[in-house]
């Protein structure tokens, strides 16, 4: 796995440690780690088949839990504790996973996460939807500004700042050693595999088991790009807040970074104080 790292700029106060979404990359939470405290030190992960960490061969590569178990072994090798994990998407289902079976996280900040409540209605944008949809995606582009270009204002990017869609694309294109040429270094086909394993994934039962402080932020944005978590899904946690983000989309930490730095610090500050 490829891991970004922000070091603290004197004695580190606080570590944490971010997931990002489906199909996305540890460089997405740029924004976001800006506005952290200069004497937090900050890691970003690029989960498997995405950025530039090793990719799945099979579909049973990209499950979640499997990703989860990833995230637990990482901070055991690198001996991380009290850790404030965040995950945005996915990013946010493997972070509660793992939270369930790892007392080095100490905190959690879910934005947005896809927590899919199996007794209730799948989310607005059905995962095999997505899957469908990311089969068809372009691969193959001229140039990093060429993608950019056609991302910038569409679909999924509508309501992103041009900075973060550059910087989505630079991290998410790979040369192929061709001139001319860029590669996604998320393979389409990984994505889709990502995204089918969502209703596949129950973490009810973590969920219930995750006795950390947590602070969940919803979408509040129903057009578009609605919110994948589950109605009562604060309830399951024995020790969860919500928060709704009224004027953001499921994309909150590009649309919205301030709201997910203050999740992240309020929550890893109220563990701190207990």
């Amino acid at each position: 796995m490829r891991v970004w790292e922000w070091p603290s700029f004197w004695a580190a106060t606080q570590t944490a440690v971010l997931i990002h979404a489906t199909g996305f990359h540890a460089r997405t939470w740029d924004d976001v780690v800006r506005l952290l405290p200069r004497n937090w030190r900050v890691f970003a992960i690029d989960m498997r088949g995405h950025g530039a960490s090793q990719a799945p061969t099979d579909p049973s590569g990209a499950d979640w839990r499997e990703m989860a178990a990833d995230l637990v072994e990482w901070l055991e090798q690198r001996d991380l504790r009290n850790v404030a994990a965040a995950g945005h998407s996915m990013g946010g289902a493997v972070c509660t996973i793992a939270a369930a079976n790892t007392d080095r996280i100490t905190s959690l900040a879910l934005i947005d996460p896809v927590l899919i409540d199996p007794r209730g209605p799948m989310p607005p944008n059905p995962p095999s939807g997505l899957a469908a949809a990311t089969r068809k995606r372009r691969r193959i582009w001229g140039t990093p500004r060429e993608m950019s270009d056609s991302l910038t204002g569409r679909g999924a990017f509508t309501h992103w700042p041009k900075e973060a869609v550059e910087r989505y694309v630079r991290y998410g294109l790979n040369p192929t050693g061709r001139l001319g040429e860029w590669e996604l270094a998320c393979d389409p086909q990984v994505e889709a595999w990502c995204f089918e394993h969502a209703p596949t994934v129950d973490a009810w039962p973590e969920m219930a088991r995750v006795s950390q402080p947590t602070l969940i932020l919803v979408a509040g944005e129903t057009e578009g790009h609605g919110s994948p978590t589950g109605e009562s899904a604060a309830d399951v946690f024995p020790n969860a807040f919500e928060e709704v983000v009224a004027d953001s989309d499921h994309f909150i930490p590009m649309r919205r970074p301030n709201a997910v730095a203050k999740t992240i610090q309020t929550v890893a500050r109220d563990c701190s104080e207990d």
